[in-house]
């Protein structure tokens, strides 16, 4: 009995290690798996990962794009409704017909909005014309007509005569005392205007150009021009 016990004993460990040596494959196996499963996953991230950096780049173009067509429409638009403020004077000499004009007049394709304007004499701020005129006559303003134009609105075409002094009202020698001082470049006119889309503009007469502003300054409270 003992004999079978000893010679039984050796044989029922080997089972035990035919089942251990079945299992390695299939942990091989499984290992095996895990890793494809692993890349697959990896190379499927590095896709995603791919796409969405070329759909990053795709989407700054578009918006490149957008943002190009957008800014060429504005500048359209602006250019549709550009002003251009123009100050000229305009003297009649006909012998009993004096008369000295200052125009103010718009040759853009756009309405001008007048914001504000500035008349200066001999570096000192002036606000309205009759104060300008009677310094030029050196006596009370006389036969002097005027249109003031702060927050007038100038049709493309259309002049606005915004001061005139006529002899026939007052004298030859006051038209002519006034052209002088005009004509002379003791004084000066500037005028600040923008479009229906707020592009501003500021025109001086004495130096002959227009600059683009970011905006007009408030006009004075005291100012009637």
């Amino acid at each position: 009995m003992s004999d079978e016990a000893n010679s039984a004993a050796p044989n029922s460990e080997k089972p035990q290690a035919v089942a251990k040596d079945q299992l390695r494959p299939d942990n091989d196996e499984r290992v095996s798996r895990l890793e494809r499963t692993e890349k697959i996953a990896l190379r499927i991230s590095l896709a995603q990962t791919a796409l969405a950096v070329v759909g990053f780049f795709v989407g700054l173009i578009a918006l490149y794009a957008a943002l190009n067509e957008a800014d060429a429409v504005r500048k359209q638009q602006q250019a549709s409704v550009w002003p251009h403020i123009r100050i000229r004077d305009m003297n009649v000499g006909l012998s009993g017909e004096e008369r000295f004009d200052v125009i103010v007049g718009n040759r853009g394709i756009g309405p001008a909005i007048i914001k504000n304007v500035t008349a200066v004499v001999d570096g000192e701020a002036m606000y309205n014309w009759y104060d300008i005129v009677t310094l030029a006559t050196e006596q009370n303003a006389r036969g002097i007509s005027h249109e003031p134009i702060i927050g007038a609105v100038i049709a493309p075409n259309e002049d606005i005569t915004l001061v005139s002094v006529v002899a026939k009202y007052s004298s030859k020698e006051e038209v002519f005392a006034f052209r002088d001082l005009v004509r002379s470049g003791r004084a000066n006119l500037v005028i600040c205007y923008c479009s229906v889309f707020d592009d501003c503009r500021r025109v001086d007469a004495r130096a002959n150009q227009t600059i683009e502003q970011n905006s007009c300054a408030a006009p004075d409270p005291a100012a009637r021009l």
